[in-house]
């Protein structure tokens, strides 16, 4: 993993940054009370509608049948201008635990988007049990996917496009899997002899 703020490597036990020195407290004093997550869809600024935040709640659900190891969640955000977006996200992960049903640690596959309304930005992350499969350039793909809805304001169809792009990444993940460990699906005929 890499540190949110300097993007400097950070193994996942290190208590600080050792480039620049953050902690998970440095952060929740600099960023205050932590926003109040539900599970799925958690709309604090009140951009969605009643019907656009079912609609997402059942994509999210569709996406965690489909992946029952993995959860989502889609927090909407009015962030201050001067808000650093992936630490701040990082530290949103951490402090609220979104899926607080699941494993903590390496068995944590939740991922958690955060859209900023005040400002446009989006930023995703996702817990310690996905990391091996899951890199930035996945979650880079996730929100290009979704740039141009979050850039005009269609915050419910950002949402949507981020999740259509993480279940084709993870569907791509998964079926390359046998292939990345040496695996095969069919027996040999001489491993059957």
């Amino acid at each position: 993993m890499n540190c949110p703020y300097c993007q400097s490597p950070v193994h996942e036990d290190s208590p600080a940054c050792p480039r620049c020195g953050l902690t998970m407290e440095k952060a929740s004093a600099f960023f205050g009370a932590p926003p109040r997550l539900d599970s799925g869809v958690s709309d604090n600024a009140g951009v969605l509608s009643g019907t656009d935040a079912r609609r997402l709640n059942r994509a999210i659900k569709s996406f965690e049948r489909k992946f029952p190891q993995a959860g989502f969640t889609a927090a909407f955000i009015a962030l201050p201008g001067d808000t650093l977006g992936p630490a701040y996200t990082m530290w949103v992960f951490n402090r609220c635990h979104p899926g607080a049903g699941e494993i903590s640690g390496s068995g944590n596959r939740h991922v958690l988007l955060l859209v900023d309304v005040s400002g446009g930005g989006a930023w995703m992350t996702l817990g310690y049990g996905l990391e091996p499969f899951v890199g930035a350039r996945h979650l880079q793909r996730c929100l290009d996917a979704a740039y141009l809805h979050f850039a005009t304001g269609r915050w419910a169809e950002g949402a949507h496009a981020a999740i259509a792009e993480l279940n084709g990444l993870l569907r791509e993940i998964h079926t390359s899997l046998p292939r990345i460990f040496g695996l095969t699906t069919e027996s040999s005929p001489s491993a059957t002899r």
